[in-house]
């Protein structure tokens, strides 16, 4: 008897929203699924509560799960929760050990600073991409133009204190990992260890990616994912 077609979940990072998902889900199946991960968790680990309300949200049935940055984590926390939903893991730019100079970063939003939005794009985008300015970059500045502080701050939190490598060898999901050559906090040696803590992991590095590059060619990225899940 065949197994029965997953279903492709897309999760997003911080202080995103699943509309940064949308072009690329134009070239996958149409029955994927972008949950909204800003939405409140008071209490324990922030990503894998996260992880929790989406899997009930989502009718029972296997997962094709995909996880950039924060979501990343958030997927890794599913298949953790969830292991005989998470048919298949596809990690993007993400990481399994703290951010701890986020915490910083988290205070100084707490205390009114403003949002440095030209170092968070020049960050997270090539110097070409940057200066295409094309509708990823754009919508990207818009979005952190808008966030909540405090949001912002919380997922920040959490990102500066979440370290998973003693666990990550309970993973029964084989996964794949995206990793940007050029990616300054999900770095290659970042991505390296986190394909070393999974049990059944292969690493693949994009020369040219930062850490929003994937999603300015969403054809491209598609195609990957969808290799990706073979």
């Amino acid at each position: 008897m065949s197994k029965p077609a997953a279903r492709w979940m897309l999760l997003h990072g911080t202080p995103l929203d699943p509309r940064v998902w949308d072009a690329v889900r134009a070239y996958l199946p149409e029955d994927s699924v972008a949950p909204d991960l800003n939405r409140p968790q008071p209490g324990g680990l922030l990503q894998q509560r996260l992880a929790t309300a989406v899997l009930d949200d989502e009718p029972d049935g296997p997962l094709i799960v995909v996880g950039h940055s924060l979501g990343g984590q958030v997927a890794l926390e599913m298949a953790l929760l969830a292991p005989q939903r998470v048919r298949r893991l596809i990690l993007v730019c993400t990481r399994d050990i703290p951010v701890p100079e986020f915490r910083s970063a988290a205070e100084a939003l707490r205390a009114g600073k403003e949002l440095d939005i030209a170092a968070t794009i020049a960050r997270w985008f090539t110097a070409s991409e940057i200066a295409d300015r094309g509708p990823v970059v754009r919508d990207v500045r818009r979005r952190l133009t808008t966030v909540s502080p405090s949001a912002y701050a919380t997922t920040l939190e959490a990102l500066a204190t979440y370290d998973r490598r003693a666990e990550l060898a309970q993973i029964q999901s084989p996964a794949v990992l995206l990793c940007g050559r050029l990616d300054l906090g999900c770095t290659p040696e970042v991505m390296s260890a986190l394909a070393a803590d999974l049990p059944e992991a292969r690493l693949q590095i994009v020369d040219g990616w930062a850490h929003m590059s994937p999603f300015v060619q969403p054809a491209d990225f598609a195609e990957r994912l969808l290799n990706a899940a073979e």
